[in-house]
Parts: C-alpha cells; sequence; structure tokens
C-alpha cells in the first residue's frame, strides 16, 4: 500500500469499487512483471544453451562462462518463480475484493422496493 492518504467515502459502494479497481490495477501489473522476467529468464537460457555448446571445448575459460550463465540463468528463473507467486497473491486479492463490491451492491441493491408492486 502507497504512502498516500487514502480517500475517504462516505459511500461503502463507491468505496469498495475503489478498491477493486486497486487490486485489479495490482494483478495486471505483477502479470506484467511475469511476462517481463520470462523473457528475462528466456535470454538468459539461451545464453547458458550457447556457454554450454561453447564449453564442450573443455577450456576453463568457457567453462567458467557456463557456470556464469548457468548461475544469472538459475537467478532470472528464481526471480520468475517470485513474480508467479506475486501474481497469484494479487488474482486472489483482487477475487475477494471483487466478492465484497458485489456483496455491498446486492446488500443495497436488495432495498429496493419497485414502485406500484403493491409490496
Amino acid at each position: 500500500m502507497s504512502n498516500q492518504a487514502k480517500t475517504k467515502f462516505a459511500c461503502q459502494i463507491c468505496e469498495t469499487r475503489s478498491q477493486l479497481a486497486d487490486a485489479i490495477s495490482a494483478e495486471l501489473k505483477a502479470a506484467a512483471q511475469v511476462y517481463h522476467l520470462a523473457n528475462h529468464w528466456r535470454s538468459a537460457h539461451e545464453t547458458r544453451e550457447l556457454s554450454n555448446f561453447q564449453a564442450e571445448d573443455l577450456n576453463k575459460a568457457s567453462l567458467d562462462q557456463f557456470a556464469a550463465d548457468s548461475a544469472k540463468e538459475a537467478d532470472w528463473f528464481t526471480q520468475y518463480q517470485e513474480a508467479i507467486e506475486t501474481h497469484r497473491l494479487a488474482s486472489e486479492t483482487s477475487k475477494q475484493a471483487r466478492e465484497q463490491y458485489h456483496a455491498r451492491l446486492k446488500a443495497y441493491t436488495d432495498t429496493r422496493i419497485a414502485k406500484g408492486c403493491g409490496c
């Protein structure tokens, strides 16, 4: 949550609608991060594959490069996996925000009585 002061809403529906919009925004940002890190991992993986091929000469420098590239690829993969978990949590928050919004909206609309229905 940011350090900015949150807007105070007089209406619970407007408040939960705002929370839902924030949750969806966070979910989309998390999805973009997954995509971004997947691309980094893929590039690192391809670099590792190339250095693996070059390390077939069993030269110390090429073996050291393969080890370094393997470590970079592993680091990007770890970050990618962490981003997937962050997205999963953001998705759950988004689902909960939607449920709360619909519950509050239903509570409000359930108080309506049709005009002329004789109720």
